[in-house]
């Protein structure tokens, strides 16, 4: 409902208000808490909805409050959520009325109620060092005031004197505009507290807050029996914190709030390269404290002497004692194409130390790849002939020519016509070399010549090798996308979102969804892709529908193949 109408506002002509009712669940126990969302699409500040209505049926347990900013043309519009936890008073259908938000009324709705009310044993932690109740959760994290994007650990203890039933629930922790994921399975074990014997369940989260601002975290509930049936509830206690904004930027646009960031490469160049030969670059960057999705892209796929071909994008993520792990692994494979030396640039990404409060920079040096001349021809033998035999003459002439001038004319004529023989052989030997050094040069040209052609022709087949290879990866990675968005995924439809566009456009370098939007200039596409990236950092991931978004990827692969795009 909620992507549909987003939809129906980006093709109106006029702004329409509306107002819209959910629950996450429309069956519940008796026992059991629901969440009620009450959104709001309107121009300017919404009034809050009257709540009080609610408490006739319903014990009101929290309530936040989140807004989406969004443009249409020139106009700035606000959809804001009234998120309300309620916990039934009675069994049966129980009526949600209709609210009423600048003057337009939501439809009313039914939630079945089921079970039999238990009187529950509520129990909160004492305000003193030592503790009694039976139950309670303590609620603690690592830091009260962080960067936006960076992380917090959030730790969960509840304490139980009885063993609980399988039945027993313990929600998550809540804070609006942020990204939690549970660090690891829930850990038990037995502890004493103050001398009394407890059994502890621990459960470790990691925040990542995106808006600036102070919030608070709403502690998890839990609600469940004993082995004897008693009926529990407790709730921890509300944590403040103070989000800062970005403390830099630079000209790529990320911003990396992070403990610890590293970059690796594997280059493999075991053979000599000439022209036309491959090699395989692995780049890895591994960071502590932020997600995979967020890690920037490191190679640059452009060199005047070499072709680059994304081969593959692996993003990793892992859960150690210092929290989230994550490893960006990009393979790229070089072809080089002339020779002479070949220079990759250096890798450089900024990013903020959170342990410094400092500025770094992660950097790999520039790599020059020595690139030989593809074998050629020794130089023809005629000319070595040549060069031999003047060596071999130029004694004897010398001898001729300083031997003393002693003889009378008769030898000499005589002597005169002794050399002919000898000058005609020189001549001949002379005019084969010229045609042996002739021939060898115009042999030399006719393979250079030929080198030229074959080297043009393997370019060209390397082209439609890569031509053809971004053809197959895109149809791979528009299927992948398909399915997720069919699925709803909304974490994998973005990732899958952004292979598909650099196979897309592969002339062109794609690091975020914003440059997906950038480049196809297309409004519809772009608030898609807003309410993609809103949902991705909100608490409500799976009420994303990615239907409408498949739909406007599916137009643009339509343009290109009938030659509009």
């Amino acid at each position: 409902m909620r992507t549909l109408l987003l939809f129906l506002m980006l093709i109106a002509s006029t702004v329409r208000a509306d107002v819209n009712t959910y629950l996450n669940k429309y069956s519940i126990s008796i026992n059991d808490t629901v969440r009620l969302t009450i959104e709001s699409t309107q121009q300017g500040q919404p009034q809050s909805p009257d709540l009080s209505i609610l408490t006739q049926d319903f014990d009101l347990l929290g309530n936040k409050k989140i807004t989406i900013s969004s443009f249409q043309g020139n106009t700035r519009q606000a959809t804001t959520r009234w998120q309300v936890l309620l916990r039934p008073k009675k069994t049966g259908q129980l009526q949600i009325p209709a609210f009423s938000v600048n003057g337009k009324l939501s439809a009313p709705m039914v939630l079945l109620v089921s079970g039999q009310a238990n009187t529950p044993t509520i129990s909160s932690p004492p305000a003193t060092p030592i503790m009694q109740a039976p139950i309670f959760i303590e609620t603690t994290i690592d830091h009260t005031e962080a960067y936006a994007g960076s992380q917090l650990i959030y730790t969960v203890k509840l304490f139980h004197k009885e063993p609980l039933n399988k039945n027993s629930a313990l929600s998550d922790p809540f804070i609006n505009q942020a990204l939690i994921l549970p660090i690891d399975d829930i850990k038990r074990s037995e502890t004493l507290v103050k001398g009394q014997r407890y059994f502890l369940q621990e459960q470790r989260y990691v925040i990542f807050p995106d808006e600036p601002g102070t919030h608070l975290i709403e502690p998890p509930l839990f609600s469940g029996t004993s082995l004897n049936d008693q009926y529990f509830e407790t709730q921890g206690s509300e944590i403040e914190i103070a989000i800062l904004p970005k403390a830099n930027s630079n000209s790529q646009g990320y911003w990396l709030p992070l403990e610890t960031l590293q970059l690796e490469e594997s280059l493999d160049k075991s053979t000599p390269l000439e022209p036309g030969s491959s090699l395989i670059r692995t780049l890895t960057l591994i960071a502590h404290g932020l997600p995979a999705a967020r890690l920037p892209s490191l190679s640059v796929l452009k060199n005047e002497l070499a072709d680059l071909e994304l081969l593959n994008t692996e993003l990793d993520e892992s859960f150690d004692d210092q929290g989230l792990v994550s490893r960006r692994t990009e393979t790229i494979k070089i072809t080089v194409t002339e020779r002479g030396e070949v220079t990759l640039p250096p890798i450089d990404i900024h990013w903020w130390d959170t342990y410094e409060d400092r500025s770094k920079i992660a950097s790999l040096p520039p790599v020059i790849l020595q690139v030989s001349a593809a074998p050629t021809l020794l130089e023809p033998p005629a000319m070595t002939s040549s060069a031999k035999l003047q060596e071999i003459n130029a004694p004897l002439v010398t001898k001729e020519t300083t031997a003393p001038a002693l003889l009378s004319p008769t030898a000499d004529k005589k002597d005169s016509i002794a050399h002919i023989p000898l000058i005609v052989f020189l001549a001949l030997v002379s005019i084969i070399s010229s045609l042996g050094w002739l021939y060898s040069y115009h042999h030399l040209r006719k393979l250079k010549l030929a080198s030229i052609m074959t080297r043009q022709t393997v370019t060209e087949r390397q082209n439609e090798k890569k031509k053809q290879s971004h053809f197959l990866a895109e149809k791979n990675t528009f299927q992948a996308l398909a399915l997720a968005c069919q699925q709803n995924n909304v974490d994998i439809s973005r990732l899958r979102l952004i292979e598909w566009a650099q196979h897309f456009w592969p002339e062109t370098f794609i690091e975020n969804a914003e440059d997906i939007s950038r480049l196809t200039n297309n409004q519809t596409l772009e608030f898609l892709i807003i309410d993609l990236e809103q949902h991705l950092h909100s608490h409500e991931k799976s009420l994303w529908q990615g239907d409408l978004l498949l739909q406007a990827i599916e137009t643009i692969r339509k343009r290109r193949l009938k030659g509009k795009a």
